[in-house]
């Protein structure tokens, strides 16, 4: 009653219009509780759909446990589960998967909480015990809906992993450090922000904030937002950071930029002196230095790659599409610079 009720009233809040042009910050305050709301839901559903894997695990026991104590009746299992589907209302092929859950995870304590039922469901399919422990925990550090385990499935990616290299199932602590250019995207996604031609850097950098988790996807696992428009003084002026992230992978602090426009080598400048800053001043001793990501529109390649050139600071530059090229797009493209290239030939 609870969830449902809460994710109904976020819902519908996301729905309505308000004017709040007159009230000063309350978009900020109505983005903040609306985060908050939907974090609870998450959690919520989270601890219920846990609750319900150790449920249906238990399920699966008791009916294997029923089988073994009737063990001289070869049909019992499956005439209890005929049943149990009238006495308890259950379809058939659930209970089915909730015998075979237990009999693949006949250990409890091996079931992993990051792990939905929905993924379980997926798993249980899988026979050979290594092919499932290698789906396993890429679900769960790459952090996949039930959608990509399928297809990752359906694409047979344990086996064109092992062809190409040594598969590990097992976890190894601590983690191999990331280096940053291993991080960052060339371009970057913004599709689902609905942002007009013209636009300005303030309405770019809101449209980002209130599509956080949506932001957080396309960035990649183990990235945080951990704040927005950060103010520094630098000889009494006040400087501020669009927005702060924070990568566990290096570990390190990730400032961002956002630009309108195409790319300036004047923004180079701009944010090593933020990274300098951060570094002599926010940095922990066991964190690596920070590191800056420019977003723009266009990024000029010889620009970036001459800016860039020779800073000790580590600093990337990356383009933002809102709406990415359809194949036709990209093949004009591709043909009208194929064409503009043959003339250019010509005339020497």
């Amino acid at each position: 009653m609870f969830l449902s009720k809460m994710t109904k009233k976020i819902q519908n809040s996301n729905d309505k219009k308000f004017n709040t042009e007159t009230i000063e910050g309350y978009n900020e305050i109505l983005r903040d509780i609306r985060s908050l709301l939907e974090k609870a839901t998450y959690q919520a559903y989270k601890a219920v759909d846990n609750l319900r894997v150790q449920t249906y695990w238990q399920v699966g026991e008791r009916i294997a446990r029923g089988e073994l104590e009737h063990k001289e009746r070869a049909d019992y299992g499956e005439n209890a589960i005929e049943r149990l589907s009238t006495d308890l209302g259950f379809q058939k092929r659930d209970i089915y998967r909730m015998l075979q859950f237990y009999k693949t995870y006949p250990i409890v304590t091996s079931l992993m909480s990051q792990l939905s039922w929905t993924h379980y469901t997926v798993l249980i399919t899988i026979s050979d015990g290594k092919e499932r422990r290698f789906y396993e925990l890429q679900t769960i550090q790459s952090s996949w809906s039930v959608r990509q385990l399928k297809k990752n499935l359906a694409e047979n990616l344990y086996k064109r992993t092992l062809k190409e290299k040594e598969i590990t199932t097992t976890i190894s602590f601590p983690l191999t450090p990331i280096l940053p250019e291993q991080v960052f995207k060339d371009t970057y996604n913004f599709d689902f922000l609905q942002l007009r031609n013209g636009h300005s850097e303030r309405q770019l950098e809101e449209g980002l904030l209130a599509n956080v988790e949506r932001l957080l996807l396309e960035f990649g696992p183990d990235f945080s937002l951990t704040g927005r428009q950060r103010k520094i003084i630098i000889d009494q002026e006040i400087h501020t950071v669009d927005l702060e992230f924070y990568y566990r992978g290096i570990p390190c602090i990730i400032l961002v930029d956002l630009k309108i426009g195409k790319f300036k080598s004047e923004y180079v400048g701009q944010m090593n002196k933020y990274l300098n800053y951060y570094r002599e001043n926010k940095m922990y001793l066991w964190e690596k230095s920070p590191v800056g990501l420019i977003i723009c529109e266009y990024k000029g390649k010889e620009e970036a790659h001459y800016a860039l050139g020779g800073l000790k600071n580590n600093i990337f530059v990356a383009e933002y599409k809102t709406k990415l090229p359809s194949e036709e797009e990209i093949g004009s493209g591709l043909s009208h610079r194929m064409t503009t290239k043959i003339a250019s030939l010509r005339s020497q």
